[in-house]
């Protein structure tokens, strides 16, 4: 056995801590001084030594208990499962179980031993078994991994993680520092499948999580804060988590906590870095509270997240202004390649003549006024006022249908508003397959529409719709034709159908693809 009962003192003695302190020969003379023995069935105890099983506490000869020799078994299988752990394992094992004791010290209904020593832990052990009233911890930490381990051992790390939560315990892993790797400027944290297995959801990042979905959803803080992904997916959910490492500074230990929302799973782990991590010492992070650990600096998350909300609102807001700028640059292209087409134009000279006469008949219309307007005012008009102005709207019509129209000018103002507000809300069909938001592409396609309208059937080409995105720097999750058609064509259709049934516009559009 590693481990027996010191009868001078009554307290446990381990067999790797008793040999930095005394040599094999000196352990050997105490033990025939019958100092030490078995925790289970009290007979004194042996030490004995050899180069397979090393140095350990022996029972006599054929005087071995059951309960020692069930303990002697999982010792030896949890041996097995730790040796490609680094020389530090042990030594911060024991730190943290030195941490966990004076946490528990004062406190009912607490307990802490070696995994290799419960009873019902029959395949797989963790370093510590914590109980804690009615919940129950697997504590385990990890070192010296390298990318050929985890590969190597990810199946039976699965395995033990899994082992543990059928056993009704709550697995918390701690990882050596030295793993550690981020793409600091995407905002990124790269994991090998180990690592992201042993992410934990705890108390604080449920609090990260609720407060980020106050002020912004997940897709759009991607997009302000500079973290590009290649996962192409329908989630909208902020699925925060944390995963803890161990560190030394100074020559004092510390949890180092780092707070991620997890995104991409598969050839890779990876997920967005949430600004600051937390350095908290060991004897905070393993502080008991409400049948857990801390395992946070309240005052310091507090404080984070306060930092946090400001850095994305003020990125949310550069990202507007950036918007307005493009939006407004492209108002001015769109406005100056009409007017050159409009020159272009040519206008019959028996049309130009029939308006001059009508507008020296009804001096009050000019031929700026909108279909609507020019209606409005014939109802106080004479008979023969009510036909001059007839012919002059049929005149006025059949000059500009051929023309790029303002959709604005033809529909009461409240409506249009209603209008655009639901074209930036409603669900289309394919929208996740443009990673920029809502609030950047659609705009430009309604304003495009809005400034290319025609008083007759016209064809709107979803190409042309794709180039005026992309020329905005709208992104999209790929290059092929048939994805980016998607999401254009269904907003058209959406499009064309609001417009004849909410703003009562008859004339329609072909949407070619």
């Amino acid at each position: 056995m590693n481990f027996a009962i010191n009868k001078g003192d009554n307290t446990e003695e381990f067999i790797d801590s008793l040999k930095e302190i005394y040599s094999v020969d000196q352990l050997k003379q105490l033990a025939k001084k019958n100092l030490y023995v078995c925790p289970y069935c009290q007979v004194s105890m042996h030490v004995r030594s050899g180069d397979d099983r090393g140095t350990y506490f022996a029972h006599p000869s054929n005087l071995a208990c059951l309960e020692s020799k069930q303990v002697e078994r999982a010792y030896r299988q949890y041996k097995k499962q730790i040796q490609r752990e680094s020389f530090r394992h042990p030594v911060l094992v024991s730190l943290i179980k030195d941490e966990l004791d004076t946490a528990a010290a004062g406190r009912d209904l607490v307990e802490i031993t070696e995994g290799y020593r419960v009873p019902r832990f029959k395949k797989h052990f963790p370093d510590l078994y914590v109980q804690i009233g009615s919940k129950e911890w697997a504590i385990t930490i990890l070192t010296d991994m390298t990318e050929h381990e985890s590969l190597e051992h990810s199946r039976n790390f699965k395995a033990r993680h899994q082992y543990f939560i059928e056993n009704g315990l709550i697995p918390l892993w701690l990882i050596d520092k030295a793993n550690f790797a981020a793409e600091t400027v995407k905002s990124s944290i790269l994991l090998w499948e180990i690592e992201w297995l042993s992410s934990h959801i705890s108390k604080e990042d449920h609090a990260w999580k609720n407060e980020i979905a106050t002020y912004i959803d997940r897709e759009e803080l991607f997009d302000v804060m500079g973290y590009t992904t290649s996962a192409l997916s329908s989630i909208r959910k902020i699925d925060m988590k944390s995963i803890y490492y161990i560190s030394q500074i100074e020559d004092k230990n510390y949890i180092r906590v780092f707070r991620f929302i997890d995104d991409a799973k598969g050839e890779i782990y990876r997920g967005f870095l949430l600004g600051e991590t937390s350095r908290v010492p060991f004897s905070q992070a393993l502080h008991i509270e409400n049948e857990a650990f801390m395992l946070r600096d309240p005052e310091q998350e507090l404080s984070f997240r306060k930092t946090f909300k400001e850095n994305v609102l003020e990125a949310v807001e550069r990202k507007r202004e950036r918007e307005k700028q493009i939006l407004e640059e492209q108002q001015k292209e769109l406005l100056q390649r009409i007017r050159e087409e409009e020159k272009q134009a040519a206008v019959t000279p028996l049309v130009v003549e029939k308006v001059k006469e009508l507008q020296e008949t009804i001096p009050q219309i000019q031929p700026s006024v909108s279909l609507s307007r020019a209606t409005s005012v014939s109802t106080v008009m004479s008979p023969q006022e009510k036909e001059l102005d007839a012919r002059f709207r049929q005149y006025f019509y059949e000059l500009n249908r051929g023309k790029v129209q303002n959709l604005a000018s033809h529909v009461p103002e409240k409506k249009y508003k209603e209008f655009l507000e639901r074209m930036r809300t409603t669900r289309i069909e394919g929208a996740s397959y443009i990673l920029s938001s809502n609030h950047v592409w659609r705009p430009i396609i309604l304003k495009w529409l809005e400034e290319n309208y025609y008083l007759e059937n016209w064809t709107v080409s979803v190409p042309i719709i794709r180039d005026v995105l992309k020329n905005t720097k709208v992104e999209f999750t790929e290059n092929r034709e048939e994805i980016l058609k998607v999401p254009i064509k269904d907003f058209l259709i959406v499009y064309q159908k609001s417009l004849k049934r909410d703003l009562k516009v008859k004339s329609s559009f072909i949407i070619k693809i």
